[in-house]
């Protein structure tokens, strides 16, 4: 059996710059690579050993892992196509494309994909196929608002925001109409404080309290927090990593620094003249190799934390190994092998040609806890019913991730986030794969709820 470890990327953008947080998790693989396309997923990983597939002879991407326990049971022994002569469930996907400031295509394909495999080999929601609606956002609140009104139009029972920086415009008008808005990746406090967003992820916010819980964890007493200085970064610093240190008895060195800069000097050298025991930084994108290559040259000698997304392979073959060797990533990955991982791959390999890798494996979590959450409503799914179910849910099978409980309570100030559990990893090892360094969840909720 291989054992393959794919990143889970969560991405946090605000106007010009980027934090992310990859969650890498293993995947188990017992069969052998076949021509189908691969998808490209940046990984910390060998990208030939991640991007393998296991689509069966017949073509059908469950048949391959039939058998097997994934998040939602067993696998099917064959597929099972929806029946189109039924009415169609329309769910939407509003997505940030083609704009400098960021495009995230991926995010989009990759919902698409889980949609399209539920649909050709899953049975739809109870025999029912989904129909998807998708439009994208161009960084422009009206363009998100004009979005959302797209989907009430459209009769979409629930909406997927893949990445969308301008969904302070999108987030009232679901408000208005009921309607779920499944945030893969919340990037506003907008969608984090609405009583009908729901995001499976912990975004910014889990990454930077499981960077505490971890340094003292290893025995650290003090932290410096690096953070771009902006409310969707600052607040999970300043009002929720920062107050969970102190109430672990941990010192805490606030740095804030500006969303654009890539000069990292300023922020690691504080850091050092604060003489902290650990640095935590949110940064990501093309300040990984600036942030980690300043912790090398500056001799910083605690614990470096920075979140998962600098871990992609086509950052880590910029640095190297000596450089990468100390760095603790976030990931929100299960801490031991998973199924879902391999599903993930065959299916965006079989279901799509663009490349869904990245954050789009947040999307296609979404997708497919969506599905999930569906087909518990029988035949009646309506928006009402999809809002209600992800309510009441608890301790809920996720995708590739941790359990969700969605009852607004998990971490206090920001409702939307269901399950923020964490892991962590260091890179590499002798074969330049990731190491796991969580044994079990990082508990966020928890953890947040020690502050008071």
């Amino acid at each position: 059996m291989r054992r393959t470890w794919v990143p889970l990327c969560v991405v946090s953008l605000v106007a010009l710059a980027s934090a992310a947080a990859c969650t890498e998790g293993p995947i188990e693989s017992t069969s052998t690579t076949t021509s189908t396309p691969a998808v490209t997923t940046p990984s910390s990983t060998d990208d030939a050993a991640a991007s393998s597939t296991t689509v069966a002879s017949d073509g059908s991407v469950v048949s391959a892992q039939a058998g097997k326990e994934w998040a939602f049971g067993t696998v099917p022994d064959r597929a099972t196509p929806a029946d189109a002569s039924l009415d169609p469930l329309v769910v939407g996907i509003i997505n940030q494309e083609n704009v400098p400031i960021g495009s995230f295509p991926e995010m989009r394909l990759a919902a698409q994909s889980a949609f399209d495999w539920i649909n050709a080999e899953l049975g739809g929601v109870n025999g029912r196929p989904i129909e998807v609606v998708t439009c994208i956002a161009n960084f422009s609140v009206e363009q998100s608002q004009a979005c959302a009104q797209q989907m009430v139009q459209a009769g979409a029972v629930a909406v997927i925001s893949g990445i969308d920086i301008s969904s302070n415009g999108s987030v009232p008008v679901f408000e208005q109409n009921g309607i779920a808005m499944l945030s893969a990746i919340p990037t506003t406090l907008a969608e984090l404080r609405s009583p009908i967003a729901f995001s499976f992820s912990g975004g910014i916010t889990g990454a930077y309290v499981a960077f505490v819980a971890d340094a003292h964890e290893k025995g650290a007493t003090s932290i410096a927090i690096g953070y771009g200085d902006y409310e969707s970064f600052a607040v999970p610093a300043t009002s929720y990593a920062a107050p969970v240190a102190e109430s672990l008895g941990m010192k805490v060195t606030l740095i804030p620094f500006p969303i654009t800069t890539n000069d990292f000097l300023p922020v690691v050298q504080a850091a050092v003249d604060s003489g902290a025991d650990a640095i935590a930084v949110a940064a990501a994108d093309s300040s990984c190799v600036p942030l980690m290559t300043t912790l090398h040259d500056l001799g910083y000698q605690g614990l470096p934390y920075i979140v998962g997304a600098c871990a992609a392979a086509q950052i880590l073959q910029q640095v190297p190994d000596e450089i990468q060797a100390p760095i603790i990533f976030n990931t929100e990955g299960p801490p031991g092998p998973s199924v879902d991982g391999q599903l993930f791959l065959d299916a965006t390999a079989r279901y799509t040609t663009g490349a869904a890798g990245g954050a789009g494996t947040v999307a296609f979590r979404t997708a497919m806890n969506l599905w999930h959450v569906m087909e518990g409503l029988g035949t009646d799914v309506t928006s009402a019913g999809i809002l209600d179910a992800l309510r009441a849910s608890k301790d809920a099978p996720s995708f590739w991730g941790h359990p969700y409980t969605c009852d607004g309570n998990q971490v206090t100030g920001l409702p939307a986030l269901c399950s923020p559990q964490q892991t962590t990893f260091r890179l590499p090892d002798d074969s330049g794969n990731a190491v796991p360094e969580s044994t079990d969840w990082i508990d966020v909720p928890a953890l947040v709820r020690g502050i008071g």
